[in-house]
């Protein structure tokens, strides 16, 4: 991907899934996938729009470029809502341009982070991968060139009038996921939620058991999406991206399933 893109110069313009455009910079990681696949990831955006209901509120927490909570926005159709969070500026502009030019009109974005406290924060963001941006202070940032200064609200406070009493689910990609998963996890009316397990693993891990919901790990493959359940810790490290939800008696014994199998026995429970 390098290579293709090595003499891209300023912006182009890519499509998300459903053809809105939205302006990317071909430097970018994630502006290279979504100007190739529509979506900054497939698979998870695969997983959100098949568990997804109508009328859900879906909580896109780490947008980048907003395309899983565009897609979300197709899904939960318009007596649903999704919110879109993102605290670098530049991103912003450019997902909000998109949502102008877009039909959806249940899709707000916010322009914040989220985390354990209010205040303003200082995100570090490196050169050619918006999607590793940080709050927080490590070894590896040392020559990353930008900073900003944002605005960083607490979850339990802020979330809780936009969900309302209204079934919900999230995705959470930022570096930190641990300060609010937890919180998320907590709430009886969370239906899923997707996030990523490259940092504190047994926190996660352990967060999840608590609560009795059930992990299954987004398999990396090309062509074919499956999701295999997690049945105890070690398994957890296989996975980049999981997802944890709460599963009917009859799914006890399946240990790999895809998405939309998934979604046809929570959706048979419901009922």
């Amino acid at each position: 991907m390098n290579w293709l893109f090595r003499d891209c110069r300023g912006y182009i313009t890519a499509h998300y899934l459903d053809g809105v455009p939205i302006e990317v910079s071909g430097h970018d990681y994630h502006g290279r996938n979504l100007y190739l696949f529509g979506t900054n990831d497939p698979k998870v955006s695969a997983v959100c729009s098949a568990l997804l209901c109508a009328g859900d509120v879906f909580l896109d927490i780490g947008a980048n470029h907003g395309s899983i909570g565009i897609q979300a926005a197709r899904m939960v159709g318009l007596e649903g809502a999704v919110h879109l969070f993102e605290p670098q500026k530049e991103l912003c502009e450019r997902v909000e341009s998109a949502l102008v030019a877009s039909a959806y009109r249940n899709a707000q974005l916010h322009r914040i982070g989220l985390w354990n406290t209010d205040g303003p924060y200082s995100i570090t963001i490196p050169t050619g991968h918006s999607g590793i941006a940080t709050f927080e202070d490590r070894v590896e940032m040392v020559g990353w060139p930008t900073r900003e200064v944002c605005e960083v609200r607490d979850v339990s406070t802020y979330l809780p009038p936009l969900i309302r009493d209204r079934s919900f689910a999230a995705k959470v990609d930022i570096e930190g996921g641990a300060k609010i998963i937890p919180w998320l996890l907590s709430q009886p009316r969370l239906r899923f939620l997707v996030f990523e397990v490259a940092h504190n693993q047994y926190e996660l891990y352990g967060c999840v058991k608590a609560v009795g919901l059930t992990l299954f790990g987004l398999l990396r493959h090309p062509f074919l999406l499956r999701m295999i359940r997690i049945d105890d810790f070690e398994e957890m490290s296989q996975f980049h991206d999981v997802v944890a939800v709460r599963i009917p008696l009859d799914m006890a014994n399946l240990k790999r399933i895809s998405p939309t199998a998934l979604a046809r026995h929570l959706n048979a429970a419901a009922t």
